[in-house]
């Protein structure tokens, strides 16, 4: 585990069970005495909104890697999708969003991560 004051903008950490990434991060100083917070600025991984959060610089997170990669889909059947990594070629089985999912069609790019064994598609690359 590592601090709250080591996250950087553009870090992956655990929240609330999600995997979130930093945009921001600011210094707030509150009360009488100056103690200082670190306010976050974090959006999920298939959320395009950010919202904000306090921790003290010492608070621990779960800092994570998560690589994004790119594909193309193979098939869809039901919620799952059978991704092509375009690198290794390997064939892998995501999950998608609702939105997402009745937006993809098959020979679609995609870009996506995986996380804890889950492959998770982000978003459909145009073009």
């Amino acid at each position: 585990m590592s601090s709250a004051s080591e996250l950087k903008k553009g870090s992956y950490f655990i929240y609330n069970g999600e995997p979130v990434c930093v945009v921001r991060k600011e210094i707030v100083v509150y009360g009488t005495h100056s103690h200082s917070k670190l306010k976050l600025f974090i959006q999920g991984l298939n959320k395009k909104g950010e919202r904000s959060i306090n921790l003290h610089h010492t608070d621990k997170v779960e800092i994570v890697d998560i690589i994004r990669k790119t594909g193309q889909i193979i098939s869809k059947a039901g919620n799952k999708v059978q991704i092509m990594d375009n690198v290794s070629y390997e064939t892998l089985d995501g999950n998608a969003p609702e939105g997402l999912l009745n937006r993809l069609n098959e020979g679609d790019n995609v870009i996506f991560v995986e996380f804890k064994g889950n492959i998770q598609i982000i978003e459909k690359k145009q073009g």
